[in-house]
């Protein structure tokens, strides 16, 4: 008896020590299991690849305060878990801690939030701890987090910020409130700090074009968090600057004069990307008033394949604008379907640009065609639906219009935006064997593949019609033009939506109501008796 219970203490000893083993091998091994159909859980390439190259090190804060309510506490752990795959990933290069501020005050910050005062309204109010200041200074700003504690609604201040350091530059998250992009603006700020230059991504200015600092100033905020945004003034010059990498040609209302068409020319031959958001129409959003646009780029673009149309493209599937309509002695808004904002439930092809994006609205658009020349490949990115239709001038724009008395010829889908990529021909090919007049030879042919992009309207990159969904498509448009796919797909990851299929006919709708209902508790059921059964027939057999 001694021997087997000598036996069992080793064995028990044994099994303790291999759980405490565990326990310290996982303090330094990190891993998940992700089941998303989206693999939202599990580090992209773009990140891996980021981490992996890593050369120098590379430190990461989150500002995190302790025992925060639902559904902050979930964040709190999803920004570890990953943070946690970062480091793994970098091979130790990325570090970081998880801080909780209020831990690092001092007993005079105690007693600082102690003293509560008034101004002369009333308002109570107290003066920022030196963790507080020194928090807002790095950009890390409280939250106001309503909280019930001792069975009363209370307001708590708390921290979710995340401040990455390299060398001596800095990037700071304020506040980290949704967690679905949180993978791609961590690898795109840590890509930002550790890249030897920053990207310049030009904006063509002047013909009437709305303007960076007016209708384009999310655009720019955007664009600013991984590139240098430049103005370009394309007068009296045949060359861009050498500098820039990229070019956005979005909405000039009046013709470009010979020097401006073949500057961009060139810059295309020199084996550089330009995306084309171009108006057939200009229409003010307030007043809904056409004007029209000549930019004199169609025949620039003809000679990559590309053709513009003039008819305005209106679908069932839109958006809505709300019209203000009298009722009596009141004045109520109403919610109207507006045709020329195509909504688009899902974008077309693999293309990285549109892969996951749906929502997005491309306003006051004209159809866009690409015919590739030979050894150049041409994608339709966006169609309307097959519930559009075509509009000639003179176009009503009326939001009041009245749709009862029309039955236009539904005949879409329409090709909205098209991308075009390989060796192209200059449309200045003819000069290639003279110089210009500055004396830098024409190129007759690109350097390389340049990517081309155009779209049949420029109102979908104004503030006014800025959604998510349009946000992610033009940083898509950025680095596609740049060369940095590897980010595309990260973007959009967890955007797409998973719908049940619309056009399902009556009896598979009931079947799946049904089947939901009453099929499953039925299977457990039957699972049960076949159980009880074979459980009763062992009985027999062992009375027998």
């Amino acid at each position: 008896m001694k021997l087997g219970s000598s036996n069992a203490n080793i064995f028990l000893a044994a099994i303790v020590g291999c759980l405490v083993l565990l326990n310290i091998l996982g303090l330094r091994t990190f891993g998940r299991f992700d089941a998303t159909r989206d693999q939202i859980y599990t580090l992209s390439k773009a990140s891996q690849d980021t981490m992996a190259g890593l050369e120098e090190p590379v430190t990461i804060t989150a500002y995190f305060t302790d025992d925060l309510p639902p559904p902050y506490s979930s964040n709190a752990r999803y920004v570890r878990d990953l943070l946690e795959e970062f480091r793994a990933a970098s091979k130790g290069r990325l570090s970081f801690e998880f801080l909780d501020p209020m831990t690092q005050e001092t007993a005079e910050d105690k007693e600082t939030k102690k003293e509560v005062k008034r101004d002369i309204f009333g308002r109570t109010f107290r003066e920022p701890t030196s963790v507080e200041r020194e928090l807002a200074q790095a950009g890390v700003q409280p939250v106001e987090l309503r909280v019930i504690e001792d069975d009363q609604m209370q307001t708590k201040r708390a921290y979710m910020g995340i401040a990455i350091k390299h060398q001596e530059k800095k990037e700071v998250i304020p506040v980290v409130q949704d967690v679905r992009t949180l993978e791609y603006d961590l690898t795109t700020l840590v890509r930002k700090l550790t890249r030897p230059k920053t990207p310049v991504l030009g904006v063509v200015q002047g013909h009437d074009a709305p303007r960076l600092e007016e209708k384009l100033t999310r655009l720019q905020t955007l664009l600013s968090q991984m590139y240098e945004v430049r103005p370009v003034d394309l007068a009296a010059k045949e060359r861009l600057d050498a500098d820039i990498d990229a070019l956005l040609v979005i909405g000039p209302k009046t013709q470009l004069q010979t020097n401006e068409l073949k500057a961009i020319d060139q810059f295309v031959m020199e084996g550089k990307s330009v995306a084309f958001f171009l108006d057939s129409v200009h229409v003010d959003p307030r007043t809904f008033e056409p004007s029209e646009a000549t930019h004199g780029l169609a025949p620039l673009l003809e000679t990559w394949g590309i053709k513009v149309g003039d008819q305005l493209v209106a679908d069932v599937e839109s958006a809505q604008l709300n019209v203000q309509e009298r009722r009596g002695f009141m004045i109520v808004s109403m919610p109207v379907p507006y045709p020329f904002i195509p909504l688009l439930e899902r974008l077309e092809g693999d293309s990285p640009i549109t892969e996951g994006l749906s929502g997005v609205n491309l306003p006051f658009s004209t159809v866009v065609t690409a015919t590739a020349p030979e050894g150049v490949q041409a994608t339709v990115l966006a169609k309307s639906s097959r519930k559009s239709w075509l509009e000639n001038k003179p176009y009503n724009l009326d939001p009041r219009r009245d749709w009862r008395t029309e039955s236009p010829s539904l005949n879409g889908p329409h090709p909205l935006m098209v991308q075009v990529s390989g060796k192209l021909k200059s449309h200045f090919a003819a000069e290639a064997q003279t110089s210009s007049t500055s004396g830098t030879p024409v190129l007759a042919e690109s350097k390389g593949e340049p990517r081309i992009i155009v779209a049949g309207g420029s109102a979908a990159l104004w503030d006014d019609f800025m959604n998510r969904p349009n946000q992610a498509l033009l940083l898509n448009v950025a680095d596609w033009l740049l060369l940095d796919p590897a980010l595309l797909a990260m973007r959009t990851r967890g955007m797409a939506e998973a719908p049940i299929q619309q056009e399902l006919s009556a009896t598979t709708r009931n079947a799946v109501k049904f089947g939901n209902a009453f099929g499953i508790p039925f299977v457990l059921a039957a699972f049960g008796l076949v159980r009880w059964r074979m459980r009763e027939a062992r009985r027999a057999t062992v009375t027998v």
